[in-house]
């Protein structure tokens, strides 16, 4: 037996798996394409994700400090009133 007999080509290879074997070569093709785009529209997700967190956490910021004004106001009116009475 000839060491060329026990070797297959990818040919016949393919006609092995018919049109299971197709499928799964189109399949994979396609899995590849959506991987080389993928990462792009992750990393654009994830810092539009990013970017409203950061958004959110900053309108809560600014409510508090908001918040804390009105206290620190609110404070100096009650004790220049006091003063005056």
């Amino acid at each position: 037996m000839n060491p060329e007999d026990k070797t297959i080509s990818s040919a016949d290879q393919s006609r092995e798996f018919g049109a299971m074997g197709d499928l799964l070569r189109a399949l994979q093709k396609e899995e590849m394409e959506q991987a080389e785009t993928s990462p792009v529209k992750t990393l654009e997700s994830s810092m539009t994700q990013n970017t409203i967190e950061l958004i959110k956490e900053i309108n809560e910021t600014l409510k508090e400090i908001a918040q804390t004004q009105k206290s620190i106001l609110e404070e100096i009116k009650t004790q220049a009133f006091s003063k005056k009475v």
